[in-house]
């Protein structure tokens, strides 16, 4: 059985400290970081020992790391897949006051470190089978038969690729998805931008044009049997070797809102603009492009059509479908709320993935009693060994 290191007994004791008093998640130390400001960590490394005591100097690290695992079971075989990928590193060798070697003078050590983030990390993100951690650790090794000392930290972090909007001369145009439906009915999508934060409250303006004068559809009414918006989050856990690379891809509907009533009948065409609130960290991970694990995002809007001259029966599908990015929100998305306030305790997910927000659940999304810095992270399961599926078509299942 191996022996575990231990951050402290009645006589010695090894600790992180971070300057930052806002809180995140499980009560870590919560950083904004962003495209002109970039995050700067501070704090201070504390061995203390009562009497001396043997051991060589402290080895302090920081890790910006991407990391994914998992099991499978082929036959009665259990494998165990291992990805991981460090982003940024630094190391810092921490002196500490020897009598002699390997012997330790009683008394108290501090030392002050600051590590400026890299420009486009990603978000912090926890998961059962992936996450991107801000990991600080200290290690005393003590040497045999004696325990090594080590203690470990996290660091929330809100990485935001969203410029800073006060910077920009000219506000960017909305981005606009078009299609043809069927090639008798113009349609389109359009979002103020392909890239979405946690939290935001999204305006979806949906236009449909007349059905096309050169179509047998010409001058009919269009009526909206039924629509729902989905937010699709792909998850792909990736394991790299030299000569073999193991992948496996889980989805899920992070969001599923029916909007079914409200839409217009009209045979000249129409425009609607519908909000969606987009989660928080609890149930959306932002977008993640790394070696050890990929999040990607899709929104959809699919829709159930007929005309005045067909039947609810005789309804055919039409779907857009919009690749976005999801990032962190910007500091000044929470300027009206209290930053300095613990969030609830953390929970670590029960499975892969997040909780989806659905109809029934929707509401406590739209209207919050208090908006919390980063709320509990839940979960849910959904996964296929073949990549990202393509929805059901025709039925309940999109």
């Amino acid at each position: 059985m191996a022996i575990l290191d231990f951050d402290k007994d009645s006589e010695k004791s090894i600790a992180v400290h971070f300057h930052n008093q806002q809180l995140g998640p499980d009560g870590q130390p919560l950083y904004f970081h962003t495209p002109e400001a970039p995050a700067v960590i501070k704090g201070y490394v504390e061995f203390r020992a009562a009497k001396d005591t043997n051991g060589d100097d402290i080895v302090f690290n920081f890790q910006a790391r991407a990391e994914s695992k998992w099991t499978e079971q082929h036959g009665k075989a259990t494998i165990t897949f291992h990805g991981l990928q460090i982003m940024q590193e630094q190391t810092w060798d921490i002196k500490l006051n020897h009598k002699k070697p390997k012997t330790i003078a009683a008394g108290v050590t501090r030392y002050e470190f600051e590590v400026e983030l890299q420009p486009g990390l990603p978000a912090s993100l926890e998961g059962k089978y992936g996450w991107f951690h801000y990991r600080f650790a200290a290690k005393l090794h003590r040497g045999f038969p004696h325990r090594n000392m080590a203690a470990k930290k996290l660091v929330w972090v809100y990485s935001s690729t969203l410029p800073d909007p006060r910077t920009l001369a000219v506000q960017p145009p909305p981005k606009v998805y078009k299609q043809v439906w069927n090639d008798v009915l113009p349609f389109s999508c359009s979002i103020p931008s392909d890239v979405l934060y946690q939290g935001q409250n999204l305006p979806i303006k949906v236009d449909f044009g007349p059905f096309l004068d050169d179509s047998i559809l010409r001058g009919q009414e269009l009526i909206v049997v039924s629509a729902v918006i989905k937010l699709k989050q792909y998850t792909t856990l990736i394991e790299k070797k030299k000569l073999l690379t193991s992948k496996r891809n889980r989805k899920k509907a992070v969001i599923t809102l029916p909007v079914n009533d409200g839409w217009e009948l009209s045979s000249q065409g129409f425009s609607r603009t519908l909000h969606v609130d987009i989660p928080d960290a609890r149930t959306l991970a932002a977008t993640l492009e790394s070696d050890a694990l990929r999040k990607r995002h899709t929104l959809k809007l699919i829709m159930m059509i007929r005309t005045n001259t067909t039947t609810e029966k005789e309804a055919k599908e039409l779907r857009m479908e919009m690749d976005v990015q999801v990032t962190a929100p910007r500091p000044e998305h929470f300027q009206n709320q209290q930053l300095g306030l613990a969030p609830p305790p953390y929970q670590f997910p029960d499975s892969d993935d997040d909780t989806s927000i659905n109809s029934s659940n929707y509401e406590q999304y739209r209207h919050p009693q208090q908006h919390e810095l980063v709320p509990k992270y839940e979960a849910s399961s959904s996964s296929t060994h073949s990549g990202d599926t393509k929805d059901v078509k025709g039925g309940m299942a999109y």
